[in-house]
């Protein structure tokens, strides 16, 4: 069975949404094989706001309706007392919700986003799920969470590289009681983490404070912003302390690199003023091309000519040619096909700059957004060295 065949025979779902990946690909799905899904979150004290808003966010773009369902955690027998089987009951809570509301609006069946990858053995959520009759199309399909990472990236979504985001009742030590206050201090301490550039990480609450888990790549910038983390966590969570044992990346692709093909138009010009290319250029650039450059060349007779290179997508070759012979006085215009290789790329902030992030097989990179370093050194009357270095950059 693939997923067609599945939203084939359920074409009215409802679909447990979180907004992370496993859920939002669920979603996608339906709609892309002809389903009407209803989407349902559960608010609790466990999630985030940035959580509600993504899920809100994410529904809207794929025009699916969202029921938001409010539901007091705490108050369900088994949970504040965070037992070794506390995801047992607070499952059977939210599951147990969706259904009378998905019954009640009419849908067939209730889906959620467990994968192929997930181990199962160990979880006790999953034995309420599997009570409650609630399916799991990806599970079932045997899609592993490289390939629906994959499959999203394909798609657009933007959730294919999305961190996963385990319940904020996970940072709390088992038989440790869960409070709304407990919750709260690890939702503000991870918010502050978060906005100091890091992601993928968890701050877990210890007796004497919290102890902070971070990949591999971002624990050599940890050390340096030692100062900065322990001054920001200490007030929210008390004593901190750096697990210095890496915490494994949950996004994980199935190749390292990302592979796709694009086209380089060029020309040569020899009888256009240098103000008219950067025109032309320009107009390139705000089409969306993926970058554009000149190059002095000689031409036949030692003529001194320019030579024009636009990058763009494949599948957009004829839109730039047009533009190429539109706005330049070329009469033609040449075209090569490139593989291309690429690091997976994202953007986060760091103190209000943005920095782009890198990473792939075992490479990590990072840089600052030029006009933003530029903004900050121009308010505060500093140098841009002095910008990075604040920044740890």
């Amino acid at each position: 069975m693939d997923l067609r065949d599945f939203f084939s025979a359920h074409p009215r779902p409802a679909v447990a949404f979180s907004g992370g990946a496993d859920s939002a690909f669920l979603l996608w799905s339906a709609v892309r094989w002809g389903a009407q899904p209803t989407a349902y979150y559960v608010k609790t004290s466990f999630q985030t706001d940035a959580e509600d808003a993504d899920a809100q966010q994410l529904a809207e773009s794929l025009s699916v309706p969202l029921r938001v369902i409010r539901l007091d955690a705490l108050a369900q027998d088994g949970v504040a007392a965070n037992g070794p089987r506390r995801c047992y009951f607070c499952k059977k809570a939210i599951f147990t919700a969706i259904l009378s509301q998905a019954a009640a609006d009419g849908c067939g069946v209730v889906l959620e986003g467990t994968n192929a990858s997930d181990d199962v053995d160990d979880r006790p959520g999953w034995q309420a799920l599997q009570e409650l009759g609630v399916l799991s199309p990806l599970r079932l399909c045997g899609l592993t969470k490289p390939e629906l990472r994959r499959l999203s990236r394909e798609a657009g979504l933007p959730t294919w590289d999305k961190p996963a985001a385990a319940c904020l009742a996970t940072r709390i030590p088992t038989h440790t009681p869960i409070t709304a206050a407990a919750l709260d201090r690890v939702a503000r301490a991870e918010a502050a983490v978060t906005a100091l550039g890091f992601s993928d990480f968890r701050v877990r609450l210890t007796a004497e404070g919290c102890r902070l888990e971070l990949t591999e790549p971002q624990l050599f910038r940890a050390l340096s912003q030692r100062e900065t983390l322990v001054e920001t966590l200490s007030p929210l969570v008390g004593t901190v302390s750096l697990d210095l044992t890496p915490r494994q990346s949950s996004v994980q692709i199935a190749d390292s690199f990302l592979h796709d093909a694009v086209a380089e138009l060029q020309c040569n010009l020899d009888d256009m003023t240098g103000e008219d290319i950067a025109f032309a250029s320009s107009r390139l650039l705000d089409a969306g091309a993926l970058d554009v450059w000149t190059a002095p060349i000689y031409m036949k007779k030692n003529r001194p000519a320019v030579l024009l290179t636009c990058l763009c997508p494949v599948q957009r070759v004829e839109e730039f040619t047009r533009l190429m012979l539109r706005h330049t006085t070329t009469l033609g215009v040449r075209r090569r096909d490139c593989g291309r290789t690429m690091l997976h790329r994202t953007v986060t902030q760091r103190d209000g700059i943005r920095v782009k992030c890198a990473g792939g097989d075992g490479i990590a990179k990072e840089k600052a957004e030029f006009d933003d370093l530029a903004a900050r050194a121009m308010e505060q009357n500093c140098t841009l060295a002095e910008v990075r270095k604040t920044l740890h950059l």
